[in-house]
């Protein structure tokens, strides 16, 4: 696909988001009211409201001027690291097949349902984003309030969390979380199911080694208490005391 439709990739994606956010949070703080006219809804397809189906993109996550700075610095850092590991046209493939999930949601599904996935849209990409980030690179650590250094793996686990107790405490929201997890179950779970199998190899390969490392003939030294021998650990001294039987260090009487 990529050799085929990379040209068509837009470049620095999340960059183009983030303008338009900042364009809509201005026109929304001035006037409330126009978040409305942007949110994807069930009318949305009857009425021929077809703008509705992208500008939902551009709602920005927060009403506060100091956080939504911070909300689009996070949504940059995201779209350059996942446009590094994966290139455009995957980062592309990814964010594009997140919203035909939502539009899917809204069309599909019913009119309660389509509501909920227009109110919780904006915040499902990000969220399916943050969650691709934190597989990507699980390690990069954010400074909370610039002091605290929390790694963005721990991070995406309580939002998880959170988005599992929404799951299973409010039944409308339930299809709407499914279908933003898709493009994620696609993407970017395969990467941390291997992980996970390299790091079980890993540790496999490590405990082979070190019972293999291990001397095999008899013990030269054993202590009488412990029975900790000079095979089980090398640097571990032995004495002979009084009463002619042998002690290790921690044990001497």
């Amino acid at each position: 696909m990529e050799r085929r439709f990379g040209h068509l990739a837009i470049p620095g994606l999340l960059r183009v988001i983030a303008s338009f956010q900042l364009i809509c949070f201005f026109l929304i703080y001035m006037n409330p009211g126009f978040q409305s006219v942007l949110q994807l809804t069930p009318e949305a397809w009857v009425k021929w409201e077809i703008w509705r189906f992208f500008t939902f993109c551009f709602i920005p996550g927060t009403g506060s001027i100091i956080w939504i700075i911070f909300a689009l610095m996070i949504l940059l850092l995201m779209g350059d690291q996942l446009e590094g590991e994966w290139g455009k046209f995957r980062l592309n493939l990814y964010y594009s097949g997140s919203v035909i999930c939502l539009w899917i949601g809204v069309i599909a599904f019913g009119p309660e349902t389509g509501y909920a996935v227009g109110e919780l849209a904006s915040s499902l990409l990000y969220s399916s984003l943050f969650f691709a980030f934190a597989t990507v690179v699980p390690n990069y650590t954010f400074l909370i309030f610039f002091v605290l250094p929390v790694k963005v793996k721990y991070l995406a686990m309580l939002s998880g969390a959170a988005l599992l107790f929404l799951f299973f405490t409010v039944p409308v929201v339930r299809i709407p979380l499914l279908l933003a997890m898709v493009p994620y179950a696609c993407f970017a779970l395969p990467i941390a199911l291997q992980r996970l199998r390299h790091g079980a190899r890993v540790s496999t390969r490590r405990a082979a080694y070190k019972s293999n490392s291990l001397p095999t003939g008899p013990a030269f030294h054993e202590c009488r208490i412990c029975h900790r021998t000079d095979q089980t650990d090398p640097t571990l001294e032995f004495r002979i005391a009084s009463d002619d039987g042998e002690y290790c260090a921690d044990h001497l009487p």
